[in-house]
């Protein structure tokens, strides 16, 4: 199975960098909520938290935590209850908190084009390889977990 061009870590810090090369370089000001500055940072938390959990269990789990690499076990507790990618849906509450605390409509679009990327890439490219390896066990994990949320 070839591997997407995409490397999900490297996707991730280009749309951090564009969304603030946006912020200083093409500022579009929308009006925000009061609280947006707070609601950010609390995206950003949560989004970090949900990286770093998800990260502990992999390495618990003995299973790379690294994309490409063939898994070894499937995951379905934990933040893995919730979503079946929880490392990509922290990354992208961090890119939306960020996007709240500037205060622009550009950095959403980042957002969007950051989500389609996995989507497309990355996240296609590990379904198919999970599917592979545990079959009938990861059908009925997608079954009852979605993909984001």
């Amino acid at each position: 199975m070839r591997r997407p061009r995409l490397y999900p870590p490297v996707w991730f810090v280009a749309n951090v960098m564009l969304v603030v090369a946006l912020h200083y370089f093409a500022p579009i000001s929308v009006p925000m909520p009061p609280l947006h500055m707070a609601a950010g940072s609390f995206l950003i938390t949560v989004g970090i938290v949900m990286t770093l959990v998800a990260i502990f269990t992999f390495s618990r789990h003995h299973t790379p935590v690294l994309p490409f690499r063939q898994p070894e076990t499937l995951l379905c507790h934990g933040v893995f209850r919730w979503s079946r990618n929880p490392i990509y849906l922290g990354e992208t509450f961090i890119l939306a908190g960020i996007a709240l605390r500037v205060g622009e409509l550009l950095p959403w679009l980042v957002v969007l084009l950051f989500i389609v990327g996995l989507n497309r890439g990355p996240i296609a490219w590990e379904e198919r390889a999970l599917r592979e390896k545990f079959g009938a066990d990861f059908d009925r994990y997608c079954h009852r977990t979605r993909r984001w949320l």
